[in-house]
């Protein structure tokens, strides 16, 4: 069911002249995630897959030929973090990406009404930066793959031996900041220019998300894990969409709230927490991997502050 956001036609109203004329409508009114589901089914899943991960047959169909393009895992938090939901409606109902077109990717079928319920079934149960970072203006986005001293440290002290591809991170730097009137988290390009603007006394931490394996069952789950500028843990957030589940989980990860540093640390069972030692093992080696990815943001920083100093 769409709903008005602020909750009654008089507000709403009111809000309308009050509106400066180049703030963002998304936060006017929310789409109905039952059909966007059933939207999705119908026109995206024979690519993007019945959960927006991709499906097999276009993943061969598009293999070795780039006018294609790459299929996006839309179950990513970090690379839904990275859009915004203009964005995503642009690709949805115009098939324009950052890049440029997206071949095969225009849905002049849909309504406007229909994109914003796309998108929000799209939203729902994602984990976003201010879920971490209440306060948050802005952030950085960037992918890293943790290099051979990193790999070694997590050899050494957390005893893990890691595939190439268990490796690659993806880091969100978070900065506090001015907002403007119900804007979003802003998204800062990976460009020197831009980033020179952002100030280190604003950051307020970091952002990495992960799969653990929940001790006990063949079940993983995604979790997105909010480090402070300290590299202790801050927040963890479990995506799931049963509610219960969900809370559950949380419960068990933030036991482990205040562990953690700079670089790989061993993680450790607070008492009487059941299972414990399985938990700790799983956080330990997700959150390893997300503290090494840090190292390497930081590395890339000063690499290219470096002539600043």
């Amino acid at each position: 069911m769409r709903t008005l956001a602020l909750g009654s036609l008089a507000p709403f109203a009111a809000s309308l002249l009050l509106a400066p004329a180049s703030a963002s409508a998304d936060w006017l009114l929310r789409g109905d995630a039952d059909h966007g589901g059933q939207l999705f089914r119908m026109e995206c899943a024979s690519c993007h897959g019945v959960d927006g991960s991709g499906s097999d047959a276009w993943r061969k169909a598009i293999t070795g030929k780039k006018e294609l393009g790459t299929l996006p895992d839309l179950t990513d938090d970090a690379f839904m973090a990275q859009r915004s939901d203009a964005e995503l409606r642009r690709a949805i109902r115009k098939g324009q990406g950052r890049e440029g077109t997206i071949a095969g990717h225009a849905f002049s079928n849909l309504s406007s009404l229909d994109t914003w319920d796309l998108v929000e079934w799209l939203r729902a149960d994602r984990l976003a930066v201010d879920d971490f970072f209440p306060g948050a203006a802005k952030f950085t986005a960037k992918g890293f793959q943790i290099d051979e001293y990193g790999a070694q440290r997590l050899n050494e002290k957390l005893k893990l031996q890691l595939a190439q591809s268990d490796l690659d991170v993806v880091v969100l730097t978070v900065y506090k900041g001015e907002r403007k009137r119900n804007e979003g988290v802003r998204l800062v390009p990976w460009r020197p220019v831009d980033l020179d603007l952002l100030k280190v006394a604003d950051r307020m931490g970091y952002l990495t998300f992960a799969e653990i394996a929940v001790p006990k069952t063949s079940e993983t789950i995604t979790v997105g894990l909010g480090l402070g500028t300290d590299g202790k843990l801050r927040k963890v957030m479990v995506r799931e969409s049963d509610p219960a589940k969900r809370a559950a989980y949380e419960k068990i990860l933030s036991a482990f709230v205040g562990q953690g540093g700079k670089g790989a640390q061993v993680y450790t069972a607070p008492k009487g927490l059941k299972d414990g030692d399985l938990w700790a093992k799983a956080l330990t080696r997700a959150a390893g991997i997300a503290a090494e990815g840090v190292t390497m943001y930081e590395k890339a920083e000063r690499s290219r502050t470096a002539f600043d100093r």
